[in-house]
């Protein structure tokens, strides 16, 4: 039995449209109409249509061209709504016949990770195809593609911050050897396959004799691209405090993760640390600064030394100036001024550091969330996009594409307060479910969720501004 391939593409020239879709035999052979066998077509597929939340789908664009393109295309830029993307190793390119007809093949392979349960949509991709001159462009589409997102299983491990795929956990101190109230470096490393980017620290052991929580962590990411999967490390580095001498055993650090092959939660940990802590030259050289020793005044004299005698009159000189003289005064000050409004303006406008950021986003917000009251059919996505900007900018964090536990987990360490976290991690949902129901939100609902939007923002802005 002959087996068939069939793909749908829509070609754009200029203002027209036209969709072919073709069903192939691969051992066919006899001539077929020319529609049949374009020039040029893409198509897209995806490895895994029913993935866990948080597991890694396989998301390929293949590029099929039958003779040279007049110019070099390029795909338009593709908006992965609800996931988190990476690009893999590309494959080389490799030539196949269809319907007689011999193509060269160029693949795409993307790491796609669902942040959101229940059902997506990949949106097509979009190859355009420069003309010549005053000709047209040609735009190539590939057809759209729905998966069916799993929801992790129930109970999870109390050590589960989010991570699914296959890891593998270490710790040691650096140095090896500390001393009493003096900061050391504890470095856990974790390291495998998954959403790299996206593992959280693990949670370390609260201690009688260690100070632990003073500081945060420093985060390292290492990513290496493969043709299969995202794979790396994440390493997490904390200053900590020893608060009593001798040879002792640092706890094991628990880390769980979900692993999508067996369907289960797993605990991995870290062995003891061993540490050797020396005593100080002072107690608590660290934690209490040394005293500063009292010193005596002394006296160095017993009056005012003159720089020189008072004479006996004071003159002055006086300076005659004409009305020109003080325009000319007036109209340099307000050049200068001027232009150094302007440049400063333009210097702030320009200003990417996290502080310049933070004072924009909120007005930025508020600019998407008006855009939002005036195009109602764009009400979920626009609040989404104000939102996670607003906290990428506040938290230089980069916030969309989070799953909802990772992002509880940032929020609660920013300390922001329960009922925060809970309504943006509601509202969040709410606007990403919005965006792909099959029929749009009566205008009432939402009017409703710009509104929770508004007074959320609101909240942020007073919760940051006492900070």
């Amino acid at each position: 039995m002959r087996s068939l391939l069939i793909f749908t593409f829509i070609i754009y020239l200029g203002a027209l449209a036209s969709m072919v879709i073709g069903v192939f035999a691969s051992q066919a052979l006899a001539q077929t109409p020319e529609a049949a066998a374009p020039d040029f077509f893409i198509n897209a597929e995806i490895e895994n249509a029913h993935p866990y939340l948080g597991q890694q789908v396989t998301y390929i664009i293949r590029r099929y061209q039958a003779i040279d393109f007049p110019n070099p295309p390029h795909f338009e830029e593709h908006l992965f709504t609800g996931f988190w993307y990476s690009p893999l190793i590309q494959r080389p390119t490799y030539t196949t016949t269809i319907t007689g007809r011999e193509y060269r093949v160029h693949s795409t392979h993307l790491a796609l990770f669902p942040t959101l349960v229940g059902a997506l949509t990949i949106e097509p991709a979009r190859l355009i195809i420069p003309g010549d001159g005053p000709e047209a462009d040609t735009i190539l589409e590939s057809q759209s593609i729905d998966i069916q997102v799993r929801p992790l299983p129930a109970n999870p491990p109390p050590h589960y911050t989010g991570a699914v795929g296959q890891f593998e956990i270490s710790a040691w101190f650096n140095p090896e050897v500390g001393q009493v109230d003096q900061p050391m470096n504890l470095i856990v490393e974790l390291k495998g396959t998954g959403n790299i980017k996206g593992l959280t620290e693990p949670i370390l052991p609260d201690l009688e004799h260690w100070v632990t929580s003073m500081f945060g962590s420093q985060v390292e990411t290492k990513v290496s691209l493969s043709k299969d999967f995202i794979k790396g490390s994440r390493r997490f580095t904390w200053m900590v405090v020893p608060r009593q001498v001798g040879e002792q055993f640092f706890p094991a650090i628990r880390f769980s993760y979900f692993d999508p092959q067996t369907g289960r939660y797993e605990s991995i940990r870290t062995e003891p640390l061993p540490v050797t802590i020396l005593s100080g030259e002072t107690d608590s050289t660290f934690l209490s600064p040394a005293p500063v020793p009292r010193q005596e005044v002394l006296r160095l004299g017993t009056d005012i030394r003159h720089i020189k005698p008072v004479p006996e009159s004071l003159s002055s000189r006086s300076v005659s100036v004409g009305p020109i003289f003080w325009v000319g005064i007036a109209i340099s000050a307000l050049t200068v001024g001027g232009v150094w409004l302007w440049h400063w303006g333009h210097l702030r406008r320009l200003d990417n550091s996290p502080p310049a950021r933070r004072r924009r986003a909120g007005q930025q917000a508020r600019h998407i969330l008006a855009t939002a009251r005036q195009n109602p059919a764009a009400t979920e996505a626009r609040i989404y996009q104000a939102l996670t900007g607003y906290l990428t900018d506040q938290l230089d964090c980069p916030i969309a594409g989070m799953t909802s536990s990772q992002l509880a987990s940032v929020l609660n360490e920013a300390r922001l307060t329960l009922a925060l976290v809970d309504r943006i991690r509601t509202l969040l949902t709410q606007a990403e479910a919005g965006r792909f129901a099959p029929v749009s939100r009566p205008p009432e609902a939402a009017t409703a969720l710009l509104d929770e939007a508004d007074d959320l923002l609101d909240d942020f802005e007073q919760f940051f501004a006492e900070r």
